[in-house]
C-alpha cells in the first residue's frame, strides 16, 4: 500500500513540474538541459554507493528511457508554456488505459489471473474508464489542432516510461540503485537529447516561423543561460530528483504501472487547490475522486 502514498507525492510534485514553465516561458529544451544535466550531475556522486550492473539490456533501457524523458520533458515544457498546464493535462487521461493495455501484453500472466475473475476484470476495466472519461470532462480541454498533435508523442512517451521505470527498478536490484541508476544515466540521456534538439532548432515547435525576424528570437546562449540566472532552475532539478524518485518506487511496487498513473492524474486539481486556495468542487472532479476510490479499493 505505500505505492499509494508515493504516487500521491509524485502527483503533487508532478502538478508543480507541470506548472512550472506555465509562468516563465522559458524555451522546451533549455528545461529539458538543465533538467537532465541537473538531476544526473546532483546524483551522480552517489553511484559510488551501488553496485555496478553488468547487463547490456539494463543500460539500454536505461538509454531508450532518457530518450522518452527527452521527448516528454520538451513536449510539456513547450506546451505549457503556449497552452497552460490544463491544456497538457488533458491528453493524459487517455495515458491511463494506454499504460494498461501495454502492460496487460507485457506481462500477460495479470492478464490471465484477472480472465480467471471476470467480475474483477470487468470491474477494473469499467473503474478505469470511467476515472478517464471523467477525468476527461472535468478538463474539457479545447485547444489547436496543431497543439493535439504536438502533444500525442508525450502521452505514449509516459506510457513506455512508466513501462521501463519499472523494469528500471526491479531488475536493478535493491530499489535504491535502480533509483540511484534512473536518476543519473537516463537523466543524462536526457539532457543529451534536449541539447542535440535544441542545436538543432531553438524555436518553439508550436510556433510558426513565418515573418519572423533573426531579432525576434534570442540568442541560444542567452536562451540557455536564463533560467540558471534567475535560479529557478535549481527548484526545478531538486523537484525532478524527488518526483522521480517517488515515481520510480512506487512504480516498483504497484501491480499495474497504470495505477500510478491514475494517481498522477490527481495533479490538475493540485493545481487548482495552489491556484485557487480550495477544492474544486465540479460533479467531474468528484467523480475522479470517486473513480479514483473505487479504483484503490479494488486493487489496494
Amino acid at each position: 500500500m505505500s505505492w499509494i502514498f508515493l504516487s500521491l507525492i509524485y502527483s503533487v510534485f508532478n502538478a508543480i513540474y507541470t506548472t512550472f514553465n506555465e509562468q516563465y516561458r522559458y524555451n522546451g529544451y533549455v528545461l529539458g538541459i538543465w533538467r537532465g544535466f541537473g538531476v544526473s550531475i546532483l546524483i551522480a556522486p552517489l553511484l559510488w554507493t551501488v553496485p555496478m550492473i553488468n547487463s547490456v539490456p539494463y543500460y539500454a533501457i536505461l538509454i531508450l528511457q532518457g530518450i522518452m524523458i527527452g521527448i516528454y520533458d520538451s513536449h510539456i515544457f513547450f506546451a505549457s508554456a503556449k497552452y497552460g498546464s490544463h491544456s497538457c493535462s488533458g491528453f493524459m487521461a487517455t495515458c491511463v488505459l494506454l499504460t494498461t493495455f501495454m502492460w496487460w501484453g507485457i506481462d500477460f500472466q495479470e492478464l490471465m489471473d484477472l480472465i480467471q475473475k471476470p467480475h474483477l476484470l470487468i470491474s477494473l476495466v469499467l473503474i478505469l474508464c470511467g476515472f478517464s472519461v471523467s477525468y476527461w470532462q472535468m478538463m474539457k480541454v479545447k485547444i489547436s489542432r496543431q497543439a493535439e498533435e504536438y502533444l500525442y508523442p508525450a502521452v505514449f512517451a509516459l506510457a513506455l516510461m512508466s513501462i521501463a521505470t519499472r523494469f528500471i527498478a526491479i531488475h536493478g536490484g535493491r530499489v535504491y540503485t535502480g533509483v540511484i541508476y534512473y536518476l543519473t544515466v537516463s537523466c543524462f540521456t536526457s539532457g543529451i537529447y534536449n541539447a542535440i534538439m535544441f542545436l538543432r532548432n531553438k524555436e518553439s515547435p508550436l510556433e510558426t516561423k513565418k515573418g519572423m525576424s533573426a531579432n525576434v528570437v534570442p540568442k541560444r546562449k542567452e536562451m540557455l543561460l536564463a533560467p540558471l540566472k534567475s535560479g529557478n532552475v535549481i527548484w526545478l532539478i531538486i523537484f525532478s530528483a524527488i518526483l522521480i524518485t517517488a515515481k520510480t518506487i512506487a512504480l516498483r511496487e504497484a501491480e499495474n504501472p497504470a495505477y500510478v498513473i491514475a494517481m498522477l492524474l490527481l495533479s490538475p486539481i493540485i493545481i487548482d487547490i495552489f491556484k485557487t486556495k480550495q477544492f474544486p468542487h465540479s460533479p467531474m472532479s468528484i467523480s475522479v475522486i470517486i473513480f479514483l476510490g473505487l479504483l484503490l479499493w479494488l486493487v489496494g
